[in-house]
């Protein structure tokens, strides 16, 4: 737990006894004079101390904001401006300090609370809470920014005020810190700064490490949009939208429709039933920024008429008060209170004689099974009418005919012409969410990929190849085939029974995603590996839409091409390696031809490799991933039992009967590079075969806590 930093008062230091006496001071006013010449010469690193402060205040209150880093940029004098994604473009400039023995650090760290307050380190301790009037001092715009002083006599002093007042800071001995010591004065509180594409990390002299997102310095957004934007005529509708470095709009739109952009609003108004215009089109908002530029979203837009009203016939009156997306309703009067009748929405393709026919072969088929199977036929005025099971977007003819029908006699006669009402059923607006994909770390067999997307419904992201994407019949068959076979039969039993929900396999909001990786869900069997990627070969980072009944919920999915990179080898080594089988124990023997090449040699289910791995060189960044993960602080992968160089001999024992399994070598360095080929050979265990519980979701994917682990003698 931090302790709390006691500041000592600057009065206490001040107190003396003054006395006169008849002595040669020149000494003493030379070493007074020597001070402030050294203090002096601080003055401009504590300036950038202080500035230091301030910036890390503007990164918090960022953080705090959901504001986004767009830019990192490296300045000739190594110093960093950081352009943050808010209305104001607002930006900093921080330094890599160097190493102070005598300077306090100023940093920050989160309590419990989940708020950050600023953070006190003197003397070479630990970080402690500095407070003022025995409060924690928040980091945010309200509360005051700490300030930092050298006094007259080389001590440190800070201020929690403005600098109305100011303090002392003491060591763990309750002593004035001093600025004059050996070791010199750090000008930074920022000891560095770094990012990968997805994310900026800045790192505290205290090592404290502050992640901030990253995101395009350059987009617009628009926030549950449709695909199709359904409107009636006189109809308004706003999105809100989110964008950073745009500096103009143009919009364009279908004749009639008015348009406008304001204050991060869309909004969009149908033309009036009366005015002249196009009952269809597309609008874009078209966007431009800086060093020209320019892009632009577009969504369709179309006026759905409105299918509610009466319309009278010679023998019927028939008033629609409803149409949605699979039902219509309606109220039917008939001109003869007396008449029976029959309603259905027809398809407009039939021709009157067909929709006769098919009523009749309905009544025969009914009337055929009793007659309390013909209970559709109506008499006096109904006004209640429903039906429903129609498909969005498709139309009909809601049509009404006399009839005259015995139940008992099993006759049915038309009476009156039939009458027919066109309509449309509504076509639901799918939400064409726009997922912002941010891509960095690419390399031959991976790459990390940041997602924003426009709103916060659910959704997929994964890699996938480009030509495995292609081969598809179109966006929605790709999306609707990743997650049948990744999830709806895998887990279509705990599915169906309410065991698991789609929401456990889905995301929401900002994610990030590495190949190799791993994507932890609850519970955890259901947690599952982002293998390696293929070498030298054209990927998409892909995102789509999932509703909770497990279908594709967008009109499109969301991609973003990139290409792998080439492996090539650093060392010439290769591996011969020898197996002896006894029973479920494997005797292995492994000869690097250089025996100065450090590498990695061990066993996997064969079954692992086989169904996840096209090649053999996806296998050594899966296997390394894992190690990587296992490694406590500050060890290295030169520390992992498997990493050898030279022969390696080595026994695993008690393994799986009648069993297949692989044994592998790779060159890799003690700071994890691969460095050769990869040496994979298959061998079988004897004995009876064992059979795995093929049923439990457990086994059928790699997780944290079911990765195998073997009984090894060395």
């Amino acid at each position: 737990m931090m302790k709390k930093f006691a500041l000592w008062s600057l009065a206490l230091l001040l107190t003396f006894a003054a006395a006169c006496s008849d002595y040669d001071d020149t000494d003493l006013w030379n070493s007074v004079n020597d001070i402030k010449k050294r203090v002096e010469a601080l003055e401009t690193a504590v300036a950038k101390l202080n500035s230091d402060v301030s910036a890390m205040q503007t990164l918090i209150e960022k953080l705090n904001e959901k504001v986004y880093v767009s830019k990192v940029e490296t300045n000739a004098d190594g110093s960093y401006t950081i352009y943050f994604t808010d209305p104001e473009n607002t930006k900093i400039t921080i330094t890599n300090g160097k190493d102070g023995a005598a300077a306090p650090v100023i940093g920050v760290a989160k309590d419990t609370d989940e708020i950050y307050y600023w953070t006190l380190t003197s003397g070479g301790g630990e970080p402690e809470w500095l407070l003022a009037d025995g409060k924690k001092i928040p980091v945010t715009a309200a509360a005051v920014v700490p300030l930092l002083k050298i006094d007259d006599k080389g001590f440190w002093i800070i201020s929690c005020d403005k600098g109305a007042t100011w303090n002392y800071i003491t060591d763990d001995k309750d002593q004035p810190v001093s600025a004059l010591g050996q070791g010199g004065v750090s000008d930074s509180f920022f000891k560095e700064v770094t990012q990968d594409g997805a994310y900026a990390y800045f790192t505290l002299m205290d090592g404290t490490t502050i992640t901030v997102a990253m995101r395009s310095d350059f987009y617009l957004l628009v926030k549950m949009a449709p695909a199709l934007g359904t409107y009636a005529y006189g109809e308004n509708k706003t999105y809100e939208t989110e964008s950073v470095g745009v500096n103009d709009v143009v919009l364009t739109k279908p004749t009639g429709w008015v348009v406008s952009y304001a204050d991060e609003v869309l909004t969009i108004k149908a033309p009036a039933e009366e005015a002249v215009c196009e009952t269809e089109g597309e609008i874009a908002v078209i966007y431009f920024g800086d060093n020209d530029r320019s892009s632009l979203v577009k969504m369709k837009v179309k006026i759905d008429k409105d299918y509610t009203g009466v319309t009278e016939g010679d023998n019927f009156t028939l008033e629609i008060t409803e149409v949605g997306d699979t039902r219509v309703r309606a109220a039917i009067t008939p001109k003869d209170p007396e008449m029976s009748y029959y309603v259905y929405p027809y398809d407009p393709a039939k021709s009157d004689e067909a929709c006769i026919t098919q009523l009749q072969k309905r009544f025969k088929a009914d009337i055929a099974d009793g007659p309390e199977y013909v209970d559709y036929f109506f008499k006096g005025t109904k006004t209640d009418y429903r039906y429903s099971g129609l498909t969005p977007g498709e139309s009909y003819d809601l049509s009404v005919v006399g009839v005259k029908y015995d139940l008992t006699a099993k006759t049915l006669d038309i009476v009156t012409p039939l009458m027919r009402v066109p309509f449309s059923t509504k076509a639901p607006e799918i939400i064409n969410t726009a997922y912002l994909m941010t891509l960095s770390d690419i390399s031959w067999y991976g790459a990390k990929c940041a997602v924003h997307p426009s709103d916060d419904l659910p959704y997929f992201c994964t890699f996938v190849k480009k030509s495995t994407f292609d081969m598809a019949y179109d966006d929605a068959d790709f999306a609707q085939t990743y997650i049948d076979d990744r999830y709806l039969w895998p887990y279509y039993g705990e599915l169906s029974d309410g065991i698991l929900l789609w929401s456990d396999f889905t995301a929401t909001g900002d994610l990030a995603f590495s190949s190799p990786g791993f994507v932890r869900r609850d519970p955890l069997y259901i947690s599952e590996d982002i293998y390696p990627l293929e070498s030298d070969t054209d990927y998409y980072a892909v995102a789509f839409g999932c509703n909770e009944n497990g279908e594709f919920s967008n009109s499109r999915v969301s991609r973003k091409l990139f290409h792998t990179k080439a492996f090539t080898p650093t060392e010439a080594c290769t591996f011969t390696i020898d197996v002896t089988v006894d029973q479920q124990d494997l005797a292995i023997k492994v000869i690097p031809s250089d025996k100065n090449t450090s590498y990695i040699t061990f066993i996997d289910e064969r079954d692992t490799y086989r169904d996840n791995f096209a090649t053999p060189r996806q296998y050594p960044p899966y296997d390394l991933y894992w190690r990587m993960q296992g490694l406590e602080a500050g060890q290295t992968i030169g520390d992992d039992d498997c990493f050898y160089t030279g022969d390696a001999a080595y026994n695993v024992v008690s393994l799986k009967a009648a069993s297949a399994y692989i044994v592998f070598a790779y060159g890799c360095s003690a700071d994890g590079r691969i460095t050769t080929e990869p040496e994979i050979v298959e061998v079988h265990t004897k004995g009876t075969v064992d059979q795995p519980d093929l049923n439990s979701a457990a086994k059928r994917r790699r997780t944290v806590s079911a990765r195998p682990a073997y009984r090894v003698i060395r």
